[in-house]
């Protein structure tokens, strides 16, 4: 299998914890372009997932800080605009809605003050402790019964305390 090799943040280790999980990575488009002449229609009906874009848009209404009620509501809709490409198997506008996704997912540590670096190692450094746990139905990877979860919270201190440093060391997320 070829093995996408990819130049944004985190790809790398999140292609470390697919391997992992078994998780299938093609190294070539799974969905194809559509010929010439356009896109079919999105198959049924997506009146849920109209609703569903209407229930989390009153959740997101809910968040008070303001920075991040914005941030939220935005990758929702990227999210929504992603499962219509989806639902309608156009692979450039999967391509495009999952960049966007990326695009304001990034900017949600920029905007709130913390380093998503630190924070994305410390979550793949125990993500990556769960091949020992078994695999649900659908795929997703279970964590083992003595799973630690990362230690977030350490993360977020040890930036605010080490403002000089690119990252937290390995010592603070378990």
């Amino acid at each position: 299998m070829k093995k996408q090799s990819s130049s944004y943040p985190y790809a790398e280790a999140t292609a470390e914890f697919m391997d992992m999980a078994g998780h299938h990575r093609p190294g070539k488009l799974i969905i194809p372009l559509p010929p010439e002449g356009g896109r079919q229609p999105p198959p049924g009906d997506t009146g849920t997932l109209k609703g569903l874009q209407e229930s989390i848009t009153q959740v997101v209404a809910r968040i008070r800080h303001p920075v991040l009620r914005l941030r939220l509501a935005l990758l929702m809709e990227e999210v929504y605009e992603l499962a219509e490409a989806g639902m309608r198997e156009d692979m450039a506008g999967i391509a495009r809605n999952v960049a966007d996704v990326l695009y304001v997912a990034h900017s949600i540590p920029l905007s709130l003050g913390y380093d998503g670096e630190a924070v994305y190692d410390c979550v793949h450094k125990a993500n990556m402790t769960k091949r020992m746990g078994k695999t649900r139905s659908d795929g997703k990877q279970l964590p083992p019964v003595d799973f630690r979860p990362p230690d977030v919270e350490a993360v977020l201190a040890a930036s605010q305390r080490e403002e000089t440093s690119e990252t937290a060391d390995d010592s603070t997320c378990r």
